[in-house]
């Protein structure tokens, strides 16, 4: 190095030091993040961090292990295939790992580094295919990028809601919950208070994985990841094989429904759920033309793995039939067969360890559903299963457009809002259909048979059970839903007719539609405040009382009992707070089945102290809204439950909504 190049550098050494000098000055005096704040920042991007590589570990694995995806399919699709494949496998070697060896913090630690070693140069591959996102953008024009923006939007708002104490309410009753037991066991062992515990758990195995080493929000990340995955899957899918324009519409009209758009936060299984089910679409449509065995493998390796997060995803093995038999024409019955029972068998396979850990522990392996088994008894069946359908023949004939209609968040019925352009785009698939090359046809072809074989037989569940009309239950078909609607809007923006440019139209029209819910989206980010608990300005007891109202200031009042108490809760089924302290009413059945049981109030409050229960938590307000419309409770026991509630001391009172009571042996009270 010469004099010239010496002096350079010791300039530029000292001018950075002086400049660092000038900054962290500044900073100390002025403080633009106080202490606490920094912590809350930390571990949102540990969070971050932890949930994102996971995922990318998933990626790897998938690609390592089904290395003909990243052959047959584009960057984008490919990606989100091999997640899909990886989450899979590693959702069931982390379950073999809790039901064997346990859990503990050095084993998952371990899990992680030795994955990423041996993985490496996949997660280079997979990373690089993220390469492909600016060329979609570069090819996408204003009207495109408007919806793109309104994409980016929801992902970052349902992000940030990630990041921030989990509010969902599933998550609070199991989803998050089962894994959080599995952790503080050390294991996975049967959980007789958490009937869900029956449920397949593939996603909360990959939740474990990342909870262990990110705490509970670092779960929710992980789960927002697979929904982002299934949005970048179809972008990719349909910007090759169709268009950016179908591309982008498409994703919008599954985000413009509050339901899908905001479960992205949520730790639910809908949307690893939706990411299988294109998986089980995009491997179908390429068997149809290709007829190679591993491609029908692989398609239904997905469909276990979403049946072992959703029963109800069974869905896809069904609708799958019908591509099947129409891609064996003219090769005979015997052919169509033997695809389909393939087909089947490797979906049963995926899942049997799920029916297998349910069969040793209750003796019934799809616990806690169909007969009494486990904890689930006579009682607890009756009202879990008894309910009459909801609705009527409409629900038969016109499912799609009550769905869309109909289908409100929280409500009775279809319980989810869906959105309007699933319906109204995909009815206009048919339009310009002669001048759709060969492959869109194919493609359209494969979509529309799994749609509608879904949607018939969601149809025909929902008048045998009102909890089986739930749209959230169907998710599955969703994305093939979604590539119809995409394709649908790009056929009917082509009309022309006296001097009336359609496209327009409807490109306002689903601007205006997606435009609803992302104004939805920003006004319940700003009422929950997400960015001040984000930063810090907002405790996590004060952003979940403002969602959760007087359950978090119960939770909060339980968490200062000895740690010696159990608490029995009746009408409240989140524990995620509380367990192992307190057992839920998962169900709100515990009333119902213990009255019945043990035959009066005094025999039940007898049973729950010889328990080992020393506190009662009360949600008044569940159970009068239970009072006022649910009939398969009587008078008589409402009457009896006012009795048993009479002879308890009251510990505590939160405005009359929740109540906590102290269970003491009958020679106390």
């Amino acid at each position: 190095m010469d004099a010239k190049a010496k002096k350079n550098l010791l300039l530029g050494l000292g001018g950075m030091l002086w400049f660092l000098a000038a900054l962290l000055g500044y900073a100390y005096t002025h403080k633009p993040f106080t202490s606490e704040q920094i912590v809350v920042l930390a571990r949102a991007f540990w969070q971050l961090f932890i949930g994102f590589t996971i995922v990318a570990l998933t990626g790897a694995l998938g690609g390592r292990l089904f290395p003909a995806i990243r052959r047959e399919f584009s960057p984008l699709v490919a990606l989100s295939l091999q997640s899909a494949l990886g989450m899979g496998v590693l959702g069931l070697v982390v379950f073999l790992l809790g039901v064997s060896v346990g859990f503990s913090s050095a084993l998952f630690w371990g899990l992680w580094l030795v994955l990423g070693i041996f993985l490496w140069k996949d997660l280079l591959h997979w990373r690089r295919a993220w390469r492909a996102l600016p060329e979609i953008w570069k090819k996408s024009g204003g009207f495109e990028k408007t919806l793109a923006g309104g994409v980016l939007f929801i992902l970052f708002v349902t992000l940030a809601k990630s990041l921030a104490p989990p509010l969902a309410f599933d998550s609070l009753v199991y989803h998050l919950t089962l894994p959080k037991i599995y952790l503080l066991e050390g294991r996975i062992n049967y959980v007789p208070e958490l009937i869900y515990w029956g449920m397949p758990q593939q996603l909360e195995m990959g939740g474990v994985f990342a909870m262990a080493l990110g705490g509970v929000e670092a779960m929710v990340v992980f789960s927002w990841a697979f929904g982002a995955l299934t949005l970048v899957g179809l972008l990719g899918y349909l910007n090759e094989r169709f268009s950016p324009r179908a591309a982008w519409v498409a994703l919008a009209s599954l985000l413009a429904g509050q339901t899908l758009s905001d479960s992205l936060s949520w730790a639910y299984v809908e949307w690893p759920v939706m990411l299988y089910g294109f998986g089980v679409f995009v491997l179908l449509d390429l068997w149809t033309s290709r007829r190679e065995r591993n491609l029908l493998w692989m398609a239904a390796l997905l469909a276990g793995f979403a049946i072992g997060m959703k029963y109800t995803a069974g869905i896809l093995v069904l609708a799958a039939l019908p591509v099947i038999f129409l891609a064996n024409r003219g090769r005979g019955v015997k052919s169509a067969l033997r695809d389909s029972f393939s087909f089947a068998g490797i979906a049963l396979l995926a899942v049997s360890p799920w029916l297998i850990k349910n069969l040793l522990a209750t003796g019934n392996p799809v616990y806690p559903m169909l007969y009494p088994s486990g904890a689930m008894d006579v009682y607890r069946l009756h009202l879990y299963q008894g309910d009459a359908a909801w609705g009527d023949w409409r629900d038969l004939i016109f499912l799609p457009w009550r769905a869309t209609i109909w289908g409100l968040e929280g409500k009775v019925g279809y319980s989810a809002e869906i959105g309007p352009l699933l319906l109204a785009l995909s009815s206009l698939v048919w339009l310009g259909w002669r001048d759709r090359s060969d492959a869109q046809k194919e493609s359209l072809r494969t979509a529309f048979f799994i749609t509608f074989t879904g949607l018939a037989l969601w149809a025909f569940a929902g008048r045998a059970s009102r909890l089986l009309l739930q749209s959230r239950l169907y998710f599955a078909i969703f994305p093939a839903w979604a590539i119809l609607a995409g394709a649908g809007f790009e056929s009917f923006s082509r009309l022309r007719a006296g001097g009336v440019r359609f496209g327009r139209i409807a490109s306002a029209l689903a601007l205006l539609a997606f435009g609803f819910n992302l104004f939805v989206t920003g006004v319940n980010f700003t009422r929950l405040r997400v960015a001040a608990a984000l930063l810090g300005e907002q405790t996590p007891v004060s952003y979940r009382e403002r969602a959760l109202g007087k359950y978090e200031t119960a939770m909060s009042a339980l968490a200062e009992l000895d740690n010696d108490s159990r608490v029995l809760m009746l009408w409240e089924t989140r524990g995620l707070a509380c367990v192992p302290l307190c057992e839920p009413d998962e169900t709100i059945d515990r009333w119902y089945a213990d009255l019945r049981i043990h035959g009066s109030p005094d025999a039940v409050l007898d049973a729950w102290s010889a328990a080992g229960y020393t506190h009662l938590l009360y949600n008044k307000l569940g159970a009068d809204f239970i009072r006022e419309d649910d009939l398969t409770y009587t008078a008589a026991d409402w009457d009896a439950l006012d009795a048993a509630l009479a002879q308890l001391e009251i510990f505590a009172d939160f405005d009359g909504d929740y109540q906590i009571f102290l269970l003491e042996p009958q020679n106390e009270r």
